[in-house]
């Protein structure tokens, strides 16, 4: 209209043509026709973000996802456990287990380039196998490695990155101790230096180590210094070293993912598995923290999606009373407080790979993101408790239609604590908003 091209002219210049300054991108309807089953853009819907390129990635990572992952997860997570050493390899062929890795060390950036938007595409599609415990072991590569990428030697990158990146080893990263849980700062597992100053020996525990009995290597934050944070390494330590035991703990959810006590009795580590310098370790494990917290954002708005999808499915074939359960009232706006907290936290999660795409940093982006985490596993816990009462009994049981459900209503508390509790992240960013 005349209007809105005043407007435009009002504030560009005329060799700019309006969409340039505000670039939008419709793609064709992808997925699954449920409402609310798939973010807005795969519905098509116009968004300023996601662009071809992030369109032929999420194509790539779904078909690998249905052939490979999806069919299988019921079978693994009964079973407590899943071919990951097998899949590793798999997925690096299909170009899904390390595109954000640098292409010089064996990683597979998509076309186009990684970015933000394809991190949160990654994350989302993976979770979309529907068994957080087996997402969780391709997403801890992203959470361990990074480090080493950044911050470690050409020995490191070579001896232990080239072959994480390639699917031939896997790496965990170990933090949390059992007396201390967040509390990073105050982490007692020590690296002293030998005699001869050739190895560092290590002794401490580490508890909720996830995939701990299916990787090669421990990224480790251990203390080589004195008390506070200023005190802390990273030391990257072979899980079959002299000394390393794991122990896989029974937990409610991420039954594949094998979660794990790992105990470090006097393991000696050479001195060259050092990542950066000492007495740096709490820097170089906070690079990748907002990363990690936006996988588990990622992931938690697609359980939270998956959750409503099956809850829609199931009331529109449930005839109870006469009727579909579909169509009383008070469930469909079940729904509707459903999908306004999915759609919400879908737009802060896209919005926060904007800001980081552009450059926002670590000081800027932590609160925000701290927020985010605890807006989107409040999504994934809202959409557990209301999926669960339309299902009913179904969603109770471990087999046929409330399947898919009950287990993500188990992976409830894992999303809500893993990465910094919903207390804590929102500490975390009242101080970092210095309030």
């Amino acid at each position: 209209s005349s209007s809105s091209s005043k407007c435009v002219s009002s504030s560009v210049p005329k060799t700019v043509r309006p969409e340039a300054v505000t670039p939008t991108m419709k793609h064709a309807q992808y997925g699954s026709n449920v409402p609310f089953a798939e973010p807005a853009w795969y519905r098509g819907v116009p968004t300023p973000f996601y662009e071809e390129k992030h369109a032929a990635f999420r194509h790539k990572v779904r078909t690998f996802v249905d052939e490979h992952l999806a069919p299988f997860v019921d079978e693994w997570d009964e079973a407590g456990l899943c071919p990951i050493q097998e899949l590793r390899v798999k997925a690096h062929k299909a170009g899904v287990l390390s595109p954000w890795a640098p292409a010089e060390l064996g990683g597979t950036p998509p076309e186009g380039g990684w970015d933000e938007f394809m991190f949160v595409i990654w994350a989302d599609e993976m979770g979309r196998c529907g068994a957080g415990g087996v997402a969780i072991l391709f997403f801890i590569t992203y959470m361990a490695l990074p480090h080493i990428l950044h911050f470690g030697s050409d020995f490191l990158k070579e001896t232990i990155a080239k072959p994480v990146i390639d699917g031939k080893a896997g790496i965990a990263i170990t933090l949390t101790e059992p007396q201390g849980g967040s509390d990073l700062a105050n982490v007692r597992t020590t690296a002293v230096k030998s005699a001869d100053g050739k190895h560092y020996v290590v002794t401490g525990q580490k508890k909720f180590i996830t995939g701990g009995q299916c990787v090669d290597y421990f990224s480790t934050l251990v203390r080589t210094g004195g008390p506070g944070i200023k005190g802390l390494s990273m030391v990257v330590i072979p899980a079959k070293a002299l000394g390393v035991k794991i122990q896989k703990l029974k937990a409610a959810g991420w039954w594949a993912g094998n979660t794990t006590l790992v105990a470090f009795e006097d393991v000696q580590v050479p001195v060259e598995n050092l990542v950066g310098m000492e007495g740096m370790g709490f820097p170089i494990m906070a690079t990748a923290m907002n990363g990690e917290r936006l996988i588990g954002c990622a992931a938690a708005v697609r359980a939270a999606r998956m959750l409503l999808a099956s809850a829609i499915s199931f009331a529109r074939e449930r005839v109870t009373f006469g009727k579909k359960l579909s169509e009383s009232q008070v469930i469909r706006h079940k729904f509707a407080q459903m999908a306004r907290r999915v759609e919400a936290a879908q737009a802060v999660v896209d919005n926060l790979a904007f800001s980081m795409k552009h450059g926002a940093g670590a000081l800027e982006i932590g609160g925000p993101m701290a927020l985010a985490k605890v807006e989107c596993t409040n999504a994934h816990e809202f959409c557990a408790r209301e999926a669960s009462q339309v299902l009913g009994g179904a969603s109770f049981l471990r087999q046929g239609k409330g399947q898919l459900v009950e287990r993500l209503a188990r992976e409830v508390r894992v999303n809500v604590v893993g990465g910094g509790s919903e207390e804590i992240m929102l500490d975390l960013a009242m101080r970092m908003s210095k309030i």
